[in-house]
Parts: structure tokens; C-alpha cells; sequence
């Protein structure tokens, strides 16, 4: 009769072979750029792909621009604000980088307004901007993101950081 520390080391050995099988997808070498299918030119899973040149920009400003607190009013968190159709208020942003000089779009069918961008500092200070919204009284229900471009075209996001209610 074997022991369990026996079948816990067998595992243990068995792991990482199953795990790379799974994980390779059943191919054989070569690179894999893209995930397979779609409008990028890849096959399926594990098939090498040519002829895909992938380019990724470094980030060209620096402190590179990185929007980390959402709020409205006076205060702002990591988990962002909501915001009530029909109305207008003030919106801050705080993070690295962040300055009024940013454009500042906002996710959706385009029925809040954006103006007055200017640049704050937070109390402990952490840079930020701040603009007015203003939601239409239709405006669309849901979580919208905010994105931030600054001059060198780095560019940050609040994901889903202002709901509209």
C-alpha cells in the first residue's frame, strides 16, 4: 500500500506536464502572436502566426499619466461616483500625471457635456483635474468610463468609474 505522501509527490512531478500541454494548446513550437482568428491574421490556438509585426508604443510622458481616484463634489475614491441625469457637477480625477492641459472624454452616446478642465491638487498632493459635467435629463443609465489624453497622446482610463442614474 503506498502512502499519500507517495501520490502527493507523483502529482506534484505530473503537474507541470499537464499543465504545459493544456497550456500550449497541443503545438509545437514557433510564436503565437495575436489570440487566434480574428482580424488580426492568426489561426487558432497554438499555430504560429507570420507576418505580424505587433508594435507597442513606451508611454512618452513622464510621470506617465495615470488617473487612480474618481469623485464628485469634493472628494474622490478608487471606486468612482455617480452621477443623476439632468444634472451638472463637478468631477475629479487624481493620479500621476494628471493636469488640466489633459482632453477628457467620457464613454457612451454623448449625452454629458464636458468643460471647464482645469488642473487641482489633492491634500496630500497628488495631482488631478477636474471638469464639469453636465448629464442630459435622458441620458443613457450605466457605468461610463473616463479617459484622459494628455499632450503627448499617453492616454488613462477610469473603467466605469461615473454611473449615471
Amino acid at each position: 500500500m503506498r502512502s499519500t505522501g507517495y501520490y502527493a509527490l507523483l502529482l506534484l512531478s505530473l503537474f507541470p506536464l499537464l499543465m504545459g500541454v493544456t497550456a500550449c494548446g497541443g503545438g509545437s513550437g514557433g510564436s503565437t502572436a495575436g489570440g487566434g482568428g480574428g482580424s488580426n491574421g492568426g489561426g487558432s490556438g497554438g499555430q504560429a502566426t507570420t507576418g505580424v509585426s505587433i508594435a507597442v508604443a513606451s508611454p512618452a510622458s513622464s510621470p506617465t499619466p495615470n488617473a487612480e481616484f474618481l469623485g464628485t463634489g469634493n472628494s474622490a475614491s478608487t471606486t468612482g461616483a455617480t452621477i443623476s441625469q439632468g444634472t451638472t457637477a463637478t468631477v475629479l480625477l487624481f493620479g500621476l500625471g494628471l493636469n488640466g492641459n489633459m482632453q477628457v472624454t467620457i464613454s457612451g452616446p454623448g449625452d454629458i457635456a464636458v468643460t471647464n478642465i482645469h488642473s487641482i491638487t489633492s491634500d496630500n498632493n497628488t495631482p488631478g483635474v477636474a471638469f464639469t459635467a453636465a448629464v442630459a435629463g435622458n441620458a443613457a443609465l450605466g457605468a461610463r468610463t473616463v479617459l484622459l489624453r494628455d499632450s503627448k497622446d499617453d492616454i488613462t482610463s477610469f473603467a466605469g468609474g461615473l454611473e449615471v442614474q
